[in-house]
């Protein structure tokens, strides 16, 4: 069938899942309906000879025409699609294109999270795949953390209830903030894998006790993102804090130049209860942090604004250097704006205090 052909709706419908990748969904939607993946994908206006796409992954790329012809099989109208769908959005197929369906490798770095298989229960016999913002994601739902790195991985949190409370609270920071949340994510995530390499701040504790109920040890590099998530959402809310303030040009707490670096981390010690780990070392992850995201407004210029008030929470925060452009989508780490990496040696850095 071409493209211009008519679109006969699909008798049976699947339960979207927002965030799903559009290979996942459309194995899912032949399956219900007795079909071959190929026919579907015929059916939406691919050429013949389309391959089978590899859900966990490849991605099927959609034009402008496939989605309409894919909406109308569905019953559906194509902005709800796009709601659920979240990768139809980087579509780079034109209206013109004659390959409306095109199926490409995602990236290594990118490649899909399974989803929650408490989730995916009610969604048919095949696992749903969806498009993450790493390489893990948290189930607030049933309280489960999906990874894709060793193989497949899922872990109940019935033990770390802190863990989903943690996320709950970072999508709360992001409805708030806007995308530069990711940024404070992704950078917080940095500081705890800084301190975390180095022993430092709360490895002997927290987390050296989830760690023990995980049932791993330093090796498993998959757990850490885990193991320190609620420790890196803590470091995140503050970074909120403190970039509300360099957005109108304040140093924190309307301190003077020079004051606020280490007003800042010691409240930042203060806020995790561990403010003497903080003090022996831990601020220096925080202190290259505040030397990427320093002040730039001239200190003349700051001390006429010291009446002038912080960007209020609820309003999303305006992209700040050095992230002036931020991917919606793909590991964290490659948002960070800091050096180092997880897994990899860590290098000699000028520790010198952020103005």
């Amino acid at each position: 069938m071409g493209v211009d052909g008519p679109v006969a709706v699909l008798p049976r419908r699947v339960v979207m899942v927002r965030g799903e990748t559009v290979a996942s969904f459309l194995w899912r939607l032949a399956e219900r309906n007795g079909m071959r993946f190929e026919e579907l994908a015929r059916h939406i206006g691919a050429p013949k000879g389309v391959g089978r796409a590899d859900p966990g992954g490849e991605e099927v790329r959609l034009g402008p025409l496939a989605c309409q012809r894919l909406a109308a099989a569905t019953g559906r109208v194509p902005a709800e699609l796009a709601q659920a769908l979240v990768s139809l959005r980087a579509g780079r197929i034109g209206v013109r294109a004659r390959r409306q369906v095109q199926i490409e490798p995602w990236p290594v770095d990118r490649r899909p999270v399974r989803a929650c298989a408490l989730c995916e229960a009610g969604c048919g016999e095949l696992p749903v795949w969806r498009v993450s913002e790493d390489r893990w994601a948290v189930c607030v739902r049933h309280g489960r953390w999906t990874g894709t790195a060793q193989g497949r991985v899922q872990v109940g949190l019935e033990r770390l209830p802190e863990v989903v409370d943690a996320h709950v609270r970072r999508l709360r920071l992001e409805r708030r903030t806007g995308l530069f949340a990711r940024v404070l994510m992704a950078d917080a995530l940095q500081v705890a894998v800084y301190w975390w390499q180095c022993r430092q701040m709360a490895w002997q504790g927290v987390w050296r006790a989830r760690q023990e109920i995980l049932g791993v040890d330093r090796s498993a590099l998959w757990a850490v993102p885990l193991v320190v998530y609620p420790e890196a959402v803590v470091v995140a809310e503050a970074m909120a804090v403190r970039e509300r303030q360099r957005a109108v040009g304040r140093s924190f707490a309307g301190g003077p130049v020079g004051w606020s670096t280490g007003r800042w981390t010691g409240w930042v010690g203060e806020r995790l209860g561990m403010s003497r780990e903080m003090a022996a070392g831990g601020h220096r992850a925080l202190e290259t942090w505040l030397m990427a995201h320093r002040n730039t407004v001239p200190v003349s210029v700051r001390e006429a604004r010291q009446e002038a008030q912080g960007v209020p929470r609820s309003v999303p925060l305006p992209l700040l250097d050095p992230h002036r452009t931020v991917p919606e989508w793909g590991p964290l780490q490659e948002v960070s704006c800091l050096p180092w990496r997880l897994g990899a040696p860590m290098t000699s850095m000028p520790w010198r205090p952020a103005g």
